[in-house]
């Protein structure tokens, strides 16, 4: 069933947008050619920066304002862009301001060492700051995920059936990751199962989905035997015989680390609201 049948589409985007904890938390998601020539327009500034005061006055260690572009493209880029900028400014470095100038070569063997010293240094700076960096947009989105959690938790503990109930998981589960969800209940009797969500599921899912209800166990999609599988999918535990299970099909770029631990709450979150729908 797509999202146009069980809520306005607006509706339904407002919803996943309320569960978004990706927004505006990476810089990374700038494209890559973006980023490279964003640290490329640094590396300039620096240099014309460096000519400047080369230019009134010799300044020892002027090679060290090459440093800023790659703190700065590590802060805001990540560590490919970092690199690039720590390359850029050894570069430019050697062509501007050793002798001979203008050229590559290298006249003086103390010069060669500056360049390598500066190479070395801006690495080494680019790798800290990025690290430092990839751990405060993890503990940022661990506070967005706890915050997410609990809206969704007191939005199901208000939902009065179990369509609503659904509806809302979809959008929780499609905001959280940023990836296309399902549920898929259980046939009943002879019955095919019910899919909810906006994607269609192949026969190789339906088998997978069956396999995490079965099991109870969490399925992954892309291993065999489910190898074809787009989806991953999550048993659903119910006091009832209506089993479901969610699914979501991750980006395989853009996979979480560990999408169980969050996955298992909103499990039994899901399943709670579906017993007392049913009560």
């Amino acid at each position: 069933m797509s999202p146009d049948k069980t809520m306005p589409a607006a509706q339904a985007e407002a919803a996943v947008a309320e569960f978004n904890i990706e927004e505006g938390l990476d810089v990374l998601q700038v494209p890559p050619l973006v980023r490279y020539l964003a640290c490329l327009v640094m590396t300039a500034m620096a240099t014309a920066i460096a000519a400047g005061f080369d230019r009134y006055e010799a300044i020892p260690n002027l090679s060290l304002i090459y440093v800023l572009p790659v703190v700065a493209g590590s802060v805001f880029f990540g560590l490919g862009p970092a690199l690039f900028s720590a390359v850029l400014g050894a570069l430019a470095y050697n062509f501007f301001f050793t002798e001979p100038r203008l050229s590559l070569a290298v006249a003086d063997t103390a010069n060669i060492w500056a360049i390598v010293l500066l190479f070395v240094v801006a690495c080494i700076i680019s790798a800290i700051t990025a690290w430092g960096r990839r751990k405060g947009i993890d503990l940022e989105r661990s506070r967005r995920m706890q915050a997410a959690l609990k809206t969704y938790a007191g939005r199901m503990a208000a939902s009065r059936s179990t369509e609503d109930a659904t509806k809302l998981t979809l959008a929780a589960v499609t905001g959280f990751f940023q990836s296309p969800a399902v549920v898929v209940f259980a046939a009943e009797a002879e019955g095919e199962p019910r899919v909810q969500g906006a994607e269609r599921l192949s026969a190789i899912e339906i088998e997978a989905a069956r396999s995490a209800w079965d099991l109870r166990l969490a399925v992954a999609g892309g291993i065999y035997p489910y190898d074809q599988s787009r989806f991953d999918f999550w048993p659903v535990s119910t006091f009832g015989t209506r089993s479901a299970v969610i699914g979501v099909a991750f980006d395989p770029d853009r996979r979480p680390a560990n999408p169980d631990a969050m996955m298992d709450i909103v499990a039994l979150v899901f399943g709670a609201a579906i017993d007392r729908c049913r009560a």
